[in-house]
């Protein structure tokens, strides 16, 4: 197979093939590409639809990845009875990522739900990451769901090796409540939003978006990473349940590329770095490096999806714009203990049946999105929106999603304020400006705004503490993102300002 420059043959590819020898490695590896379909994604990444022995469907992989080398190796192999050399397979993985980009064949690929071109059907991949396994997936459109053969599966799925497959979802088998049997959360409002992640984060996008980060906390021994498993399996299921939080940032959208939803177990805190990446990811968003073994190309990897975190401490969520993008989930203690391979055995025999609610709900909120308006004034207003437009599917009243949204932002916003030093200082600076002047407000610049709330406000420990800013940038830069919280829960207003002949900056703290 000689394409391009590329070489695919043994040594003695020159020589004509005579009568009784094996075909040549050349003319294999011709038969084989030959029935596969080649193609590229939107941002040029080659991709490769490939048949797979004994079942209906294409598996679709990356043509750089591993599952494409190794769908060549063992297809030669069943061929030919013998391996292929690192050489060969090089040269012919190459030539069919050149094929595939030259092709002109785009098509965007998803991972484990898509969006349909109508822009109305959402499809769910039931399959695992085993090439051998189920390539079926569930239809739903705003009339209800079916299950969808593989040859009426339009899309093209991506899976992980780490991937495993959901049950077909029966109709009419569970309701809101049998969740609780798993995610035993404390109260009906964080029951109702566990459900509205759920249908949330089985929502794909075509184009920008957003997905509400789910911070499941509570005390040891509440059952927080099986919570985490049982929903992860409700969505996305994988075999690498319970994973600790990556290391680096780059690893984080590594990790975010090749999976639907990102789930990290036992966060005992999220520094400043990962907080600014899971709102990238939750939001959509790219991380940018230095290609490998270049000086001057750039790698850029994009990522929106659904994020599910656990911890013991409810300020795992603790920076504001974090939290704001978060459903914070108290789990309550479980009142008899049992054996978790009872438990395991109990949700996969219920798994269908809250996977066919699940899937009640995305139909309906396909159904009702349009005519779905909030009172409200709610954070992440369409996950919102759509949750509240599912919530008739779901069997939950109107409104009480909506009500549990806002309660849940204001009580974290709460213990936000509740728990941070310089918002507290703040607090303090207006109560005491209150009760020295009957005004409830202060103005003057950055620095004089610092230097008071040192002086005043913050104890020598405090100041000490890594929380407290140690400069009035640093101040000014907190002051921005405690800026929300403090409005709502303490009615403070913090704005900054510019004016004056020499255009100085000032802040203005007034409870309003």
């Amino acid at each position: 197979m000689g394409d391009g420059g590329f070489t695919v043959g043994d040594p003695d590819d020159d020589e004509p093939a005579s009568k009784g020898r094996k075909p040549r490695r050349r003319d294999t590896l011709a038969r084989l590409l030959s029935g596969v379909t080649l193609w590229r994604s939107p941002d040029g990444i080659a991709h490769a639809s490939v048949p797979v022995e004994g079942r209906a469907g294409d598996e679709h992989v990356r043509v750089a990845a591993q599952g494409f080398r190794q769908w060549v190796t063992l297809a030669y192999f069943r061929a030919e009875d013998r391996g292929l050399s690192g050489q060969a397979l090089a040269e012919t993985v190459a030539l069919a990522e050149a094929r595939a980009l030259a092709c002109g064949v785009v098509q965007r690929p998803w991972r484990r739900v898509a969006l349909g071109d109508d822009g109305a059907t959402i499809y769910l991949d039931l399959g695992g990451g085993d090439p051998s396994g189920e390539r079926r997936a569930v239809m739903i459109t705003a009339l209800g769901w079916t299950i969808a053969e593989p040859d009426d599966v339009p899309v093209a799925f991506l899976r992980a090796p780490d991937a495993l497959p959901l049950p077909e979802p029966e109709a009419d088998a569970a309701n809101t409540e049998t969740l609780r049997g798993f995610v035993n959360v404390l109260g009906d409002d964080d029951l109702s939003l566990a459900w509205a992640f759920i249908v949330c984060a089985l929502r794909p996008f075509a184009a920008g978006g957003a997905y509400p980060i789910a911070a499941i906390h509570g005390e040891q021994g509440t059952g927080k990473s099986l919570a985490t498993r049982f929903l992860q399996g409700m969505i996305d299921p994988s075999s690498m349940s319970g994973r600790a939080q990556p290391r680096e940032e780059r690893d984080l959208f590594v990790s975010a590329g090749n999976r639907h939803l990102i789930a990290c177990d036992n966060i005992s805190s999220i520094s400043e770095g990962f907080a600014d990446s899971f709102c990238r990811i939750a939001t959509g968003g790219s991380f940018s490096a230095r290609a490998l073994h270049t000086d001057a190309d750039e790698s850029i990897l994009s990522a929106l999806k659904p994020l599910l975190l656990n911890g013991i401490p409810s300020s795992i969520i603790s920076r504001p714009d974090l939290a704001s993008r978060a459903l914070s989930l108290e789990l309550a203690r479980l009142p008899v203990r049992r054996a978790e391979k009872d438990l395991i055995a109990d949700y996969e025999r219920a798994l269908p049946g809250l996977l066919g609610l699940a899937c009640d709900g995305l139909s309906s909120a396909l159904r009702n999105l349009a005519g779905t308006t909030l009172a409200d004034d709610v954070r992440m207003i369409d996950a919102a929106t759509w949750a509240e437009a599912a919530a008739v599917g779901l069997g939950i009243p109107p409104g009480r999603i909506t009500a549990a949204w806002v309660a849940n932002r204001t009580a974290a916003d709460r213990a936000l304020v509740e728990s941070d030093d310089l918002a507290l200082a703040v607090v303090a600076l207006i109560e005491a400006e209150h009760n020295l002047t009957g005004r409830a407000e202060w103005r003057g610049s950055p620095v004089d705004l610092y230097r008071k709330l040192c002086a005043d406000h913050a104890s020598d420990s405090t100041k000490r503490s890594p929380q407290w800013p140690r400069s009035a940038s640093g101040m000014g830069t907190r002051l921005r993102r405690l800026a929300p919280p403090l409005r709502v829960v303490h009615g403070i207003d913090a704005s900054p300002g510019k004016g004056g002949a020499d255009s100085a900056r000032f802040w203005v703290l007034r409870r309003v």
